[in-house]
Parts: C-alpha cells; structure tokens; sequence
C-alpha cells in the first residue's frame, strides 16, 4: 500500500521509510530539504514541503492509505507550533481525501507534569526552559489527534538510540513504562509500521521503550 511519511529526513522518519520500502510499500516521503536524502528506491518518491504549509502537505497525503509522522522540532519561533500546527494541517488533508489511519510519535512523559515511571534527570529534562515549549506543543498535538475522526495511534517513546533493530520491547497503553528509558529508532519505527499495517492500537495511545 502507498504510505506517506511527514519528518522523512529525520533519524526515526529515515528508520521508517527504510522499513516500509522493504515490507514492499510505496512510500512518499516528505521532506524540506531532498538534497539531503538518500535514500532510492523505485517505490519512493520524494515531496518537497512544509509541514506548516497547507498545499504542500495536502498534495503530499493525496492518494495514500496512511500516514506516518515523525515530525520534529526546531529552532526559534517554530519549535514551539510545529507539532501541533504541522498535525493540524496533516489532519485536514486526511480528511480531504478519506484517508483515516495515522500513527504518530510524540515523547514519553507528554501530559504529565511528574510521571514517576520516568528516570529523575528525564523529569528534569522535560521541565527544564528549553524543552517545556516543545512539550507543550506535543500535548496541543496530541490533544488535536484525538479530538480527530482518524483511525489514530500515538507512540510514546522512551529517549531514542541508534541501536539495530531489536525486536523486543515493551508496549502498554499510557504515557511511559517503568524504567523505560530508552528505544532504539529501528524498533520505534517497526512498530510504527505494523500499527499502519494494521488496526494495532486503534485510537490509543501507548508508551514503547525496551
């Protein structure tokens, strides 16, 4: 089937087009920047675009069966709006075109203030200066997610490594997992894949760490 991948360039975003090129899909991956991705294949094609502009993200959700999204955030004015706003026009263009299942990522911990499942420095983390804004928009996200009519999941991972894909790792319904600290970015997007495949998780949301 035809995925759409929005936040393509990023380290989970690659994991997942990777992936889904090999399960046999035909993938579009959306991308700001495509000199700067590498990866080819006769069933990807790449859309160039914004994930805060309207067109660009519509004309890339035309035509697909699902979505995935990893998008992340970035510097200045932007990083504050980008999850929620980019969603937001994601979401819309689902609709446009009858595409209902989307599976997304946000961070363990978001929508809480003081999860003791999470280790003490990653509490501290989360409510410092610099990534509270970020969160902030996660929840917005979040909240925009499951308000939708979308066939939805949303995955909470743990803090994310470059690990080969494993396999094995723990998945539960909620914001975190005890003594979840870490995911490997190939396990995060298999299992985001299998939940596009499927109906895995539908209109849940769920902690994934090892």
């Amino acid at each position: 089937m035809r995925l759409t991948v929005f936040g393509a360039s990023g380290a989970t975003g690659r994991e997942i087009v990777s992936q889904a090129l090999g399960h046999g899909h035909d993938v579009v991956a959306f991308v700001r920047d495509p000199s700067g991705f590498d990866i080819t294949d006769e069933r990807l094609r790449i859309a160039k675009g914004d994930v805060l502009d309207p067109v660009t993200v519509d004309a890339a959700v035309r035509g697909s069966v699902a979505v995935l999204s990893a998008i992340g955030s970035r510097r200045g004015r932007e990083s504050t709006r980008v999850y929620s706003d980019g969603t937001h026009n994601i979401i819309e263009a689902m609709g446009r075109y009858a595409v209902m299942r989307l599976v997304c990522v946000t961070a363990a911990g978001v929508g809480t203030r003081d999860d003791p499942n999470l280790p003490f420095l990653y509490r501290r983390l989360l409510m410092s200066v610099v990534l509270r804004g970020v969160y902030e928009d996660m929840e917005r996200m979040e909240d925009e997610v499951m308000l939708s009519d979308l066939n939805w999941t949303i995955v909470r991972p743990a803090g994310l490594a470059d690990d080969p894909a494993t396999g094995e790792y723990r998945v539960a319904e909620g914001r975190s997992l005890p003594k979840g600290s870490r995911i490997s970015r190939a396990d995060l997007a298999g299992f985001m894949l299998k939940c596009a495949e499927t109906d895995l998780f539908s209109r849940k949301g769920v902690a994934i760490a090892h």
